[in-house]
């Protein structure tokens, strides 16, 4: 025992077990195996490790529990599940650096956007900028958060560089939301796309540099990854110039840092609201495909998630965050059984530039990443004598966690539950 940490062999004569086992056992029960690694990349252990590896292998070993059944039995004791937890995920104290700084959102009234403001507010920013195209959304924003005092609205496009700089004019933090996001239609709107998704992210940049602000931060999809779609290959043309600021900017203090979300659940153009109507009308369930899957995340992990890549981002990094599975098929089950209607349901097929499945890296990007139990932070490809540290950090080891269709999804039961939660079911 080293500082009050053991090493992988001290933990497995301890508790009886190979060390090919214990290895396993921290992929299958990653919140409450959480080694740190060592300068050297060694993993070392603490006492909540030794406590919950011993109370793992009594369930499997000696009760004869499966994985999923013991994971159920050790996620019954939330206050081990909260502690452990709260090594890596930012706490209120952890956002003190939101406290006072002036910050722009483009596309600052579309969902994403405007969590980010509910979720900024109580920070006690200086002031947020809303910047966005449509007026209409501005007014009825306006009328949201009319008590507010530090919120600013600017009418502008991303296309608009000179507006854009003058927007920007003495801010510290952009958060980059502004795109066109829908597959189909940019698919059929190409040109468009690209003006928006490249374009448009290329003045983003032009004028964080010009203007010299802390931080920005793109707002990307699992989409970009291996693309088939325009809009992919737009989100990932983005990330490119967002990873490459970072070595054109010369001295300035601007550091350039990319997020990447899956289907955001309850966002605009997510299809929970289309399987409710279809279902109340007594439509059938329009599908692509009943074998398709999809990264999900909730309006509020979305937030919280730009705000830890805001606290750890160095430069030219993309944050990936580790996030649940979901069937689409069991999806529409789950609103059915929620909301007792049982209709029809029909595929009509893959759409153009969509997938069955969805990526979280290529495997280019596997080579350069580092894990943490929350997120995966991949490093850019270029610049790679640079290497930052993170808390919590270490180098995975290849788990096939990266494809939505190798990951084991979420019940149905799960699913309802979080939409339950979420109030995405009334």
């Amino acid at each position: 025992m080293n500082n009050g940490f053991l090493n992988i062999r001290e933990v497995c004569q301890k508790i009886g077990i190979k060390e090919y086992t214990l290895r396993y056992w921290e992929k299958e029960f990653n919140d409450f195996l959480q080694p740190y690694r060592s300068k050297g990349g060694h993993r070392r252990y603490d006492k909540n490790d030794l406590r919950n590896a011993l109370e793992i292998k009594r369930l499997i070993k000696n009760e004869g529990y499966t994985i999923k059944g013991a994971k159920k039995i050790l996620e019954s004791n939330q206050e081990n599940l909260a502690s452990r937890k709260s090594k890596n995920f930012p706490q209120n104290n952890d956002y003190k650096y939101f406290k006072g700084k002036r910050i722009l959102i483009t596309g600052g009234t579309g969902t994403i956007g405007k969590e980010i403001v509910r979720q900024l507010l109580p920070l006690d920013p200086m002031v947020i900028r809303i910047y966005s195209r449509d007026e209409t959304k501005q007014f009825n924003m306006q009328e949201e958060f009319k008590d507010e005092k530090n919120l600013r609205y600017f009418i502008g496009d991303v296309r608009d560089a000179k507006r854009l700089e003058m927007a920007m004019e003495d801010v510290d933090i952009v958060f980059h939301t502004a795109a066109l996001k829908h597959v189909a239609s940019c698919e059929y709107n190409p040109f468009e796309a690209v003006n928006t998704n490249v374009y448009g992210s290329q003045n983003v940049i032009k004028a964080a540099l010009k203007v010299d602000v802390e931080k920005v931060i793109f707002t990307s999809t699992d989409k970009a990854v291996n693309p088939t779609s325009t809009m992919g290959a737009t989100k990932l043309m983005a990330e490119k110039l967002f990873t490459s600021a970072n070595h054109y900017k010369g001295k300035r203090r601007v550091i350039f840092a990319s997020v990447r979300f899956g289907n955001v659940l309850g966002s605009r153009g997510s299809v929970i609201p289309l399987f409710k109507e279809q279902l109340i009308k007594g439509k059938s369930i329009t599908i692509t495909s009943k074998k398709m899957t999809r990264f999900i995340m909730f309006l509020r992990e979305a937030a919280e998630f730009i705000f830890k890549a805001t606290l750890l981002a160095k430069g030219g990094e993309i944050f990936v965050m580790k996030m649940s599975v979901i069937k689409i098929l069991d999806l529409v089950e789950a609103i059915e059984n929620s909301l007792g209607f049982h209709n029809n349901i029909k595929e009509v097929g893959i759409k153009p530039g969509e997938k069955i499945y969805e990526e979280l890296m290529t495997k280019d990007e596997e080579r350069r990443a580092l894990e943490r139990d929350d997120m995966y932070i991949i490093l850019p490809a270029i610049g790679k004598n640079v290497r930052h540290s993170y808390p919590g950090s270490y180098i995975p080891e290849n788990n096939g966690h990266y494809i939505s269709a190798k990951i084991p999804s979420l019940t149905q039961e799960e699913i309802k539950k979080f939409l339950i939660r979420e109030n995405l079911i009334k």
